[in-house]
């Protein structure tokens, strides 16, 4: 697995420097992070990318949603920060605490996207290849993915995600959609899917400006029992460029 890891952020870097310069799709607000850190719908990342020489920081406050409600002890907070590092390259920390607990997790972990296609024309097909949680023992992910721009506003998210539990391959499938009401609400959802896992998640971000958004989010609402997160609803912003 380490050998995988360090193929493909080689691959990575190989292709970010290449020269790749992508432009990237036009939004009327700037890319806010998934709930995981990368630019995307709520749970997994899209396609889309920060542009160069731009950043963005988010905070989620969440609790377990239980049987009998929403539990006041089985709490969490999540913190990012993304980066436009190149043209079409995203680099980006996410951290936070442990659930139930204040203690942080197992670590601060690297976030990075590289986008593949140049996102140009009025509904373009963007594609990017990324990896989530670098350096975790237990979370490490890789990941393809490409969203397209529907003509009616909303941008659909599709692709493919792997994961490593116990030391194993996992490969999983993700799709999701993320589509205005008005000009500065948006919502959203999104599922990864595999042979034995299912989880579907919802949310929805409020623009105050185009750069700052209020987020509300409920991770695997259908309370699967083979899922990669717990039932667990949010409430965060993010903040594009805020000095």
């Amino acid at each position: 697995m380490k050998k995988l890891f360090a193929l493909f952020v080689l691959g990575f870097i190989a292709l970010s420097l290449c020269g790749n310069k992508p432009a990237l799709a036009e939004d009327s607000v700037f890319p806010s992070p998934a709930l995981n850190g990368p630019t995307g719908i709520v749970r997994i990342p899209s396609a889309n990318v920060i542009p160069y020489r731009n950043y963005n920081i988010g905070i989620d406050y969440g609790s377990v949603v239980t049987s009998s409600g929403i539990s006041s002890t089985e709490t969490r907070v999540m913190y990012k920060m993304n980066l436009g590092t190149f043209h079409g390259v995203e680099l980006g920390i996410v951290g936070g605490t442990d659930i139930g607990t204040a203690n942080l997790r197992e670590g601060v972990f690297v976030n990075m996207k590289l986008s593949l296609s140049t996102g140009e024309g009025p509904n373009p097909l963007m594609l990017a290849i990324g990896v989530e949680n670098l350096f975790s023992y237990t979370e490490t992910d890789v990941y393809m993915v490409a969203t397209k721009y529907m003509r009616q506003g909303p941008k659909l998210t599709f692709g493919f995600m792997a994961d490593f539990p116990g030391q194993k391959f996992r490969p999983l499938g993700m799709a999701g959609i993320e589509a205005p009401i008005g000009e500065t609400l948006f919502w959203g959802a999104d599922l990864m899917a595999g042979e034995s896992l299912f989880q579907l998640n919802l949310g929805a971000k409020l623009y105050v400006t185009p750069l700052f958004a209020v987020s509300v989010t409920g991770l695997n609402v259908l309370d699967g029992t083979q899922t990669k997160d717990t039932r667990t609803a949010y409430i965060g912003f993010s903040w594009a460029n805020p000095l």
